[in-house]
């Protein structure tokens, strides 16, 4: 088997997006191959050898309660097909009470958990409702995609992809500690910074996940390079997306990591003796002191000149080609500091989820000779229902697609 074909198969490790009835959700799959959704357990080992994009049907294990085992189908099995025998005109004679439903809830937990499948109860479901036949036809079919999807016993595992992940994280969004990319923005972001493939690129981002990271990896080619700037003293960990795309050792050897401390300080402490700094460390006196070896050390490289890293002479030996700022606080001084490691005529692309915060820094950067072609945009997205006769925008929608501040970095005076 080709290694394009290894990719395209499940295996014990790997990431994967798990569809349960339009539900999406990132799952690891570990050596037990077991997943958690709400109160069921469902064994994942059927899945592993198998490949992407297969579907498959819960069964129930006999000897536990709300347990299931997965067994491969087509997808004209997991289509849910039901007679509905007519529909009313109109739902002014329906009272919406809990009167309507003959099935009491003791009645259908037992149904679930004696085993019955998902297509079985919502036929009873039907069958139990004495309102059901005089509701509209679109309003028997929201009836129905509510019920599949309560009971529903089918799931799609997909291979991960950015435009799936970007879905789910957004769906997933815990404001103000993450950062909510919406995919139409994500491709505003890429569109803007002139992606080439072969290029070297800054991104100082926090809070979305590794979205960005996962989004230029998965665009670089082999001679490409990606510099991911962080702001706080210890490794980030938050590199969800980058983890769930399955990205070889090699892909991820394109991205280094360097805090923005180090840059910062790298600026005024090589002008600092090495051996003053090893004086002022040795005479300083016994009751200033640490108690432990290792705070006595990072008291020690506190004040020396930083020791130099793969990425940070990466950084000093070379001029990239784009700068995509994505964090959650203030970035001016972020922007003004990185600016000038870009090479002459080069774009830099600012994100913010608020439009003040960009509109401070338009002001400043329009009194800059060093920067041109500068733009303030945000985003408007709407999904739209279309189906015969009842084709409309969604009636609920979120605005919450972010701003973007945009340019280009040439030579001249600030």
């Amino acid at each position: 088997m080709t290694p394009t074909n290894l990719e395209n198969i499940i295996a014990r490790g790997h990431y994967l997006i798990i569809n349960k009835n339009e539900t999406y959700l990132i799952h690891q799959i570990s050596n037990k191959a077991i997943l958690k959704l709400g109160r069921d357990v469902i064994d994942l080992k059927a899945a592993i050898g198998q490949p992407f994009s297969s579907t498959y049907k819960l069964e129930p294990m006999p000897e536990k309660k709300r347990h299931y085992s997965l067994v491969i189908c087509n997808d004209n099995q997991a289509r849910n097909q039901w007679s509905t025998n007519g529909c009313g005109t109109d739902n002014k004679l329906i009272t919406d009470d809990s009167s309507s439903q003959l099935l009491s809830t003791d009645e259908i937990i037992a149904l679930k958990e004696s085993g019955e499948s998902g297509q079985n109860i919502v036929e009873r479901l039907l069958e139990n409702s004495k309102t059901f036949q005089l509701k509209t036809e679109y309003a028997q079919e929201k009836y129905l995609k509510k019920k599949a999807r309560k009971y529903c016993d089918y799931l799609t595992i997909f291979k991960p992809s950015i435009r799936l992940i970007t879905d789910v994280l957004y769906k997933q969004q815990t404001l103000p500690k993450t950062i909510a990319l919406r995919f139409d923005t994500l491709a505003q972001i890429l569109c803007r910074v002139n992606l080439d493939p072969g290029g070297k690129y800054l991104l100082y981002e926090n809070g979305s996940q590794g979205l960005l990271q996962a989004a230029l990896l998965n665009q670089l080619h082999d001679n490409g390079c990606l510099v991911h700037i962080f702001s706080s003293t210890s490794e980030q960990n938050a590199l969800r997306a980058v983890k769930a795309m399955n990205f070889s050792e090699t892909k991820i050897k394109q991205m280094l990591t360097v805090s923005l401390d180090e840059i910062l300080n790298t600026k005024h402490e090589d002008n600092i003796p090495a051996e003053k700094v090893e004086e002022d460390v040795i005479n300083c006196s016994d009751e200033k002191k640490r108690k432990s070896d290792e705070a006595y050390t990072q008291i020690k490289k506190k004040h020396r000149p930083i020791t130099s890293t793969d990425g940070l002479n990466f950084i000093k030996s070379n001029k990239f080609d784009g700068l995509i700022v994505v964090c959650r606080e203030e970035p001016t001084e972020f922007v003004k500091t990185l600016l000038p490691y870009l090479s002459l005529s080069r774009p830099f692309v600012i994100y913010s989820a608020y439009r003040e915060v960009l509109v401070t820094i338009y002001a400043e950067f329009k009194m800059r000779r060093d920067v041109v072609f500068l733009r303030l945009t945000d985003n408007f997205m709407r999904y739209h229902q279309v189906l015969p006769n009842r084709t409309h925008p969604d009636v609920t929608m979120d605005d919450g697609g972010g701003f973007l501040f945009s340019g280009l970095f040439v030579a001249g005076t600030k």
